[in-house]
């Protein structure tokens, strides 16, 4: 599969052979036959279903199998648990081979039951953490929060304070759970974001191996990212952060558009 940008769901069925394309076209007419309110759009390059602004469903095609994606809930996992042994899963795919014949049964309950719950969504409400140091109002998506409980105390409070320190400094940065783990954009660019590893927690700068910070000493062997490890909140120097995310703002490079420039990256001026 050569093309990567697509336009709807009948370019991306286009890059594929006849019998890909006949079981994705299984699936998309699952989709209209039982959500017929349902949207079709792209969105990461591959076919997407949205219901009332939300996502329903998504599925793409490899050499090997069929994904089925969507945000799975712990209910729906609950729900389906006995048929999920039957299929290699992960938090948010469901793989089926070619060599089988695709479960199109399994496949409508799926379907029904994320129609269910993105009728009853309620949208997650942000959650306001407050500044010690500013006595002012920091605001980041819940989904991090979420990602910040499941850490042990100590990476906690590591995190809730990298959080902040981030927010202060990059004030409208969008900021979400990207690739499993907290991160900020300035424009759709990845710019910031830390994660847990055995190390401890890893703060990494996608563009930080151009900053001439000796501090930022892990540096990516394919990008131009850096890093740093913190194991204990004491670690973290509040104004080395803040030169480090000031640097963030004028030196980029274009991780947006990576896949477009066939994995070329370009420096933004």
């Amino acid at each position: 599969m050569a093309k990567t940008n697509f336009k709807n769901i009948d370019a991306y069925h286009a890059a594929f052979p006849e019998e890909i394309r006949k079981r994705m076209t299984s699936i998309r007419n699952l989709v209209h036959q039982l959500v017929p309110g349902a949207i079709e759009t792209i969105s990461y390059q591959i076919p997407a279903f949205k219901l009332d602004k939300q996502f329903l469903l998504y599925y793409c095609a490899f050499a090997h199998h069929l994904s089925l994606s969507s945000p799975w809930s712990k209910a729906f996992l609950q729900s389906f648990e006995q048929e999920l042994k039957n299929y290699h899963v992960s938090k948010a795919v469901i793989q089926f081979p070619h060599t089988e014949k695709l479960p199109l049964p399994f496949i409508r309950d799926i379907i029904q039951f994320r129609k269910q719950e993105t009728e009853h969504f309620v949208p997650e409400k942000k959650k306001t953490i407050s500044n010690p140091d500013k006595k002012e109002a920091i605001t980041f998506a819940r989904e991090i929060n979420m990602y910040h409980s499941k850490q042990n105390k100590t990476d906690k409070a590591i995190c809730e304070l990298l959080a902040r320190e981030i927010t202060r400094v990059l004030p409208g940065a969008e900021n979400k759970i990207w690739h499993a783990h907290p991160v900020w954009f300035l424009d759709g660019n990845p710019i910031v974001g830390y994660s847990k590893q055995k190390a401890g927690i890893r703060l990494m700068f996608w563009s930080g191996a151009g900053f001439g910070e000796e501090a930022l000493n892990v540096i990516g062997k394919k990008f131009k990212d850096a890093s740093i490890f913190y194991t204990d909140v004491s670690e973290i120097k509040k104004p080395a952060m803040k030169r480090w995310l000031k640097k963030s703002r004028t030196i980029q490079w274009d991780y947006k558009n990576l896949v477009k420039r066939k994995g070329k990256l370009e420096r933004l001026k």
